[in-house]
């Protein structure tokens, strides 16, 4: 799982046994799985409506609006738990569920903004600690008003089976508050669920505040739409808080946007700013995930959050963290290192037109021979800088066509290696690509099985594979070799046979 997250910043983790020791359902229904994002662990056909509050828009000069944040949580607890009666189903399993426990998810964004507002780090013991007092307060918040709304209406389905378990969550999240746990003892609560710390991605954007629970990923940066369009984004409180000073220049801007988004080691501006307006990449893995056990421990869903890795992350790291965040109580989590995704949709990336690219003269190269069903195949592949610049395809004595085909193949690949498109990117393309005249090759005369060369295209994808990614292909095989007579084994009713010999694998 290391590995993968390390190159493809996929699979995310999922410690279930967390999940489930905060599952208030648990003496019935076994929660299996979350929403893509991760802030959300439902029952089987479960569904919950989610909402986002503007954290910083209750900053107020240098003091946070407690009471006011409070009076908020408590209505859109109310109006949440409303629109569960008003929603449209798209299966009558969802319905059945959602009405019997009510599970609402309200969340937190533009939390990095508000912390910016009143000068707290991020990654340090204030900033954690305030960021735990907001979810403990909307947390709290909600299981106020669900009481009230049981005490009118009646607790969720099956109440007092799950009663025990519910009051312990609760008073775990909510920090043993007196006068709400007396309410959800005398009276139960409506809703199984109550908040979540959710991506809000596009509702964000909308809104003018930070993602989610996440730090600024940069105070400046490119943001890559999807129409193929692009645009600098500067973070407007770090402008509006400081563009009168004499430090803020005319060309500050673009000089944090060429320091990847980050005031880190860049002259002349205030150390006091520097340490509070970090971003993403400047915040240490540990930090972020001290961070999200901070929340979580409030939190009666779970948290979407991604740890931004620098390119130079290595797997071992990975593994480190994996471990860390379970020991910290986490339900999951996200990582992500810098360019392990072609198009990622925010990036920092200054580069010339790729046209201006200029080709060393010298390069070292290894050629290989790849035995295909239409013949030997030399492969010459040239580095630059310990990766695959320029690759040569030319298939022996097969012809004019299949060498103009592959000649033509290797121009393109090149033209891809040189314009960043990673080697697995190229690989997962033409992998499994299948031709008439499929044929079995080993790479090394050490090799203890060959490998099953469907086409010249399979050909390349195998060899760089091989030796380009350390990730050689584990596929599933449509066919064996014989080890009788040696000839292809074809996959029948169930069974690997051979047609040439009748020796049977089942047999």
């Amino acid at each position: 799982m290391a590995n993968n997250a390390h190159a493809h910043a996929e699979p995310g983790i999922v410690f279930i046994d967390n999940v489930n020791k905060y599952n208030p359902l648990i003496k019935k229904i076994l929660i299996e799985c979350c929403n893509p994002c991760g802030e959300q662990f439902l029952i089987p056909f479960g569904a919950c409506n989610l909402s986002a509050i503007n954290i910083a828009k209750f900053v107020i000069g240098n003091d946070f609006m407690w009471d006011d944040f409070y009076h908020t949580i408590f209505d859109i607890m109310g109006l949440m738990n409303n629109l569960i009666d008003a929603m449209e189903f798209q299966d009558v399993r969802y319905k059945e569920n959602t009405l019997k426990y009510r599970p609402v998810g309200i969340g937190p964004m533009g939390l990095a903004d508000a912390m910016y507002k009143l000068g707290l780090k991020y990654d340090g013991p204030d900033g954690r600690k305030f960021a735990g007092k907001i979810m403990r307060t909307m947390t709290t918040a909600c299981a106020h008003k669900s009481a009230l709304i049981a005490k009118e209406n009646g607790p969720f389905f099956e109440y007092d089976i799950h009663k025990e378990n519910m009051e312990r969550i609760i008073d775990t999240h909510i920090n043993s508050d007196e006068m709400v746990m007396d309410l959800v003892k005398k009276h139960g609560v409506a809703n199984m669920q109550y908040t979540t710390a959710q991506p809000t991605g596009t509702t964000a954007l909308s809104c003018d505040a930070s993602y989610g629970i996440e730090p600024m990923f940069g105070l400046v940066f490119q943001k890559n739409y999807i129409d193929g369009q692009s645009g600098i984004v500067a973070n407007p409180i770090f402008r509006e808080k400081y563009e009168n000073e004499s430090w803020f220049t005319d060309d500050l801007l673009d000089k944090i946007h060429k320091n990847r988004g980050s005031l880190k080691g860049l002259h002349g501006i205030p150390k006091e700013v520097r340490e509070v307006f970090v971003v993403a990449h400047d915040i240490k893995w540990k930090d972020r995930i001290d961070m999200q056990s901070e929340l979580q421990k409030y939190c009666s869903n779970a948290i979407s959050s991604t740890v931004n890795l620098p390119k130079e992350a290595t797997k071992e790291e990975v593994s480190d963290m994996f471990k860390y965040a379970y020991k910290k109580g986490l339900k999951g989590l996200t990582i992500y290192r810098d360019g392990s995704k072609k198009g990622q949709p925010v990036t920092f990336d200054c580069k010339e037109d790729s046209t201006s690219f200029t080709r060393p003269k010298k390069l070292i190269s290894n050629t290989y021979i790849v035995e295909t069903g239409n013949g030997k195949m030399y492969v010459t592949v040239c580095d630059y800088k310990g990766k695959p610049l320029e690759i040569f395809i030319h298939i022996g004595k097969s012809g004019q066509i299949l060498n103009t085909f592959t000649e033509s193949l290797g121009r393109v690949i090149s033209i891809a290696f040189q314009n960043g498109v990673p080697v697995e990117e190229i690989t997962k393309t033409l992998i499994n690509i299948n031709s008439d005249k499929p044929t079995w090759f080993r790479f090394e005369e050490t090799d203890k099985k060959p490998d099953q060369i469907l086409s010249i295209p399979d050909g390349i994808a195998k060899l760089l594979n091989r030796y380009y990614t350390g990730m050689e292909y584990k596929g599933e095989l449509s066919f064996e070799i014989c080890e009788m007579c040696g000839s292809s084994m074809n996959a029948t009713e169930g069974c690997f046979s051979c047609p040439s010999c009748g020796h049977s694998k089942c047999s």
